[in-house]
């Protein structure tokens, strides 16, 4: 029979057979010209669509499919398993759902699934202490996080520079966000300055590794600084081209102390 023949008599498409050829599901009928398939492979697709029906991967499936000595009740057991692991899996989103619900309860604002706890700490002094101009830009950035939190080790950075958080580091944090917030209205020298100014408190306040205890400079701060989409990111969110040049300057200087460290490590591994 041709594949739409066959498509029809298991109640699927042939997309969907070609997909499972090409996931090394179903074999390729190895007679020459058209593809003729034969019973067998009738049998084999129907044993697939029963299993993925039952929620198994595809990735099981294939080990399945060429075990000549599973049994029916083999099958079933097996999809019983993975229809109880779908339920366990439905438990853990409603867990988390219900997690983040408790957080709008006690904050206005919306966190990540798995915000650090040292960051969620940190959103809770910051966000009480700015002002309505301030705030919009704030949430941008917590929404920004979500994202930034998902690329690999961003999380284990973020709490490793949160881990000394003091009074002064949240003031001239502060001063930051309500530096952004004023960008728009100012002329590209006068934000440059504002800038230069800063920054120069911060470094003065977080010191010269900007407060940064994790000494992997290579294997963990540069998958971060490094990883694709971060700078689209950022000025993606912010739409003012002063606020793009404040972001632009802040992961050169960034950048810049992530090549002074790396070039340390390097020297101290060849000592």
């Amino acid at each position: 029979m041709r594949i739409k023949e066959l498509a029809d008599l298991v109640g699927t498409t042939p997309r969907a057979i070609r997909h499972y050829h090409h996931e090394g599901l179903l074999d390729v009928p190895d007679n020459s010209g058209v593809r003729n398939y034969t019973l067998d492979h009738a049998v084999r697709l129907v044993r697939i669509r029963h299993l993925t029906e039952s929620g198994l991967s595809l990735a099981t499936i294939r080990e399945l499919v060429h075990d000549p000595d599973l049994s029916l009740e083999d099958e079933i057991r097996l999809a019983e398993d993975a229809i109880d692991e779908q339920i366990a899996e439905l438990h853990r989103q409603k867990a988390r759902l219900l997690e983040l619900r408790e957080q709008r309860v006690t904050d206005d604002v919306p966190l990540p699934y798995t915000v650090p706890e040292r960051l969620a700490s940190f959103y809770g002094q910051v966000s009480p202490r700015l002002n309505a101009e301030a705030l919009p830009y704030f949430e941008k950035e917590r929404q920004a996080m979500e994202v930034a939190l998902r690329i690999p080790f961003a999380s284990r950075l973020v709490d490793d520079w949160l881990r000394d958080i003091t009074p002064e580091r949240i003031d001239a944090t502060v001063d930051i966000y309500h530096l952004f917030a004023r960008l728009p209205h100012m002329d590209p020298e006068e934000a440059r300055v504002e800038f230069d100014h800063h920054m120069t408190r911060l470094h003065s306040v977080f010191g010269p590794d900007w407060g940064i205890h994790q000494r992997d400079w290579r294997g963990v701060v540069r998958p971060v600084l490094m990883a694709p989409g971060v700078v689209t990111l950022l000025t993606s969110a912010y739409q003012h081209p002063n606020q793009k040049e404040f972001i632009r300057l802040f992961l050169e200087q960034a950048v810049e102390l992530f090549e002074n460290n790396v070039s340390r490590e390097t020297r101290g591994v060849a000592s």
